[in-house]
């Protein structure tokens, strides 16, 4: 079979060089490039990630330095509520202060922190106080601010209640880290 070469025969094949060469290069510049610039990031952020790895190994002794941070934290910012370990501490610093604590009632439960994740939460609570001098009220205060775990005393009042005695209330917050998974199985 021979082709013969004649104007028209010509023109076809221009044109279908033409519509090949058309698609090739459209089809590159849409449709394989950005594939090629999504693999480009890709390697990039896999090598990136590669030598962040290799700067910062994964080993025991960092995993130690952080159960070690989280074993300092969780002595002012504890794992759960808490709260019985708490009332011996106001109990005890109130003995040393010679304040007896009247009353202690929950105001709310698992409050949520603003600004924080869900799982740091709060407790409010408002104790009632007693004492022979408006200077011990004060001073178990102060004890509480500057207790290991976070104390957020948030109101205090006291007053005169007899010839020796005052009475006090005072509103404070306990802060704790709750995990979500045992706040889905508690709800």
């Amino acid at each position: 079979m021979t082709l013969k070469w004649n104007r028209e025969t010509f023109l076809v094949t221009l044109t279908l060089v033409t519509i090949l060469f058309g698609f090739y290069y459209y089809g590159n510049q849409f449709f394989v490039e950005s594939v090629k610039q999504d693999a480009d990031q890709m390697t990039q952020l896999v090598s990136e990630q590669q030598s962040i790895l290799e700067t910062y190994a994964p080993s025991e002794e960092l995993l130690a330095d952080y159960e070690q941070n989280y074993s300092q934290t969780e002595s002012y910012l504890p794992l759960g509520d808490d709260a019985n370990k708490a009332m011996i501490t106001l109990e005890q610093l109130a003995a040393r202060e010679t304040v007896s604590v009247t009353s202690v009632s929950r105001i709310s439960d698992r409050e949520v922190v603003e600004e924080l994740p869900a799982s740091f939460v709060k407790n409010i609570y408002q104790a009632e106080v007693a004492s022979d001098s408006p200077e011990n009220l004060r001073k178990l205060i102060d004890r509480l601010m500057n207790e290991e775990r976070m104390w957020n005393v948030t109101s205090f009042s006291y007053a005169k209640a007899g010839e020796d005695s005052y009475t006090g209330t005072f509103t404070f917050e306990l802060f704790y880290y709750f995990e979500s998974s045992a706040l889905n199985l508690e709800e």
